[in-house]
């Protein structure tokens, strides 16, 4: 069965959420992806609020997971995050720890809209767990909580 590599930024990066939708990974490492920022400017109708998205940036970059994943996973993952109408996949180079640079497949918004959308508590909160489960220090979780604009959620 064929492997790729899945960028995670948003929701996935919480493990048990991410075990839910497609079961057990086969590696997970952290990662960034230089040349975009992270930015909250898609609705989510099950999440109450707005979502991680990606917005072109040279001088920008996303902190985030790796997951080594199967071919069968990742459709689960396009299924889930709503392929085609809700979100589309991207090839994206990142970099992946100890491991260096890997192709990888990531999703974006089809609809973003403009301006910032206010991301809900539980939305915030599970990403923010996400980076802890991988070991993201306080300077990243910083980043992400001025993406979304608040430093009022844990």
């Amino acid at each position: 069965m064929e492997e790729v590599w899945y960028f995670a930024y948003g929701w996935s990066l919480n493990k048990s959420l991410m075990r839910k939708c497609i079961g057990r990974w086969l590696d997970a490492r952290r990662a960034e992806l230089r040349g975009f920022k992270l930015v909250f400017n898609a609705y989510s109708k099950s999440w109450r609020g707005g979502v991680a998205n990606l917005a072109e940036d040279e001088s920008s970059r996303v902190h985030g997971v790796a997951y080594r994943i199967t071919s069968e996973q990742l459709k689960k993952l396009d299924r889930f995050e709503g392929l085609p109408s809700r979100a589309a996949r991207i090839s994206v180079e990142i970099s992946v720890e100890d491991i260096g640079k890997v192709k990888a497949i990531t999703h974006i918004a089809v609809n973003p809209r403009r301006g910032w959308i206010v991301p809900s508590r539980d939305y915030l909160s599970a990403m923010l767990k996400g980076l802890k489960q991988h070991g993201f220090g306080n300077d990243v979780l910083r980043e992400v909580r001025r993406a979304a604009k608040t430093s009022a959620i844990p």
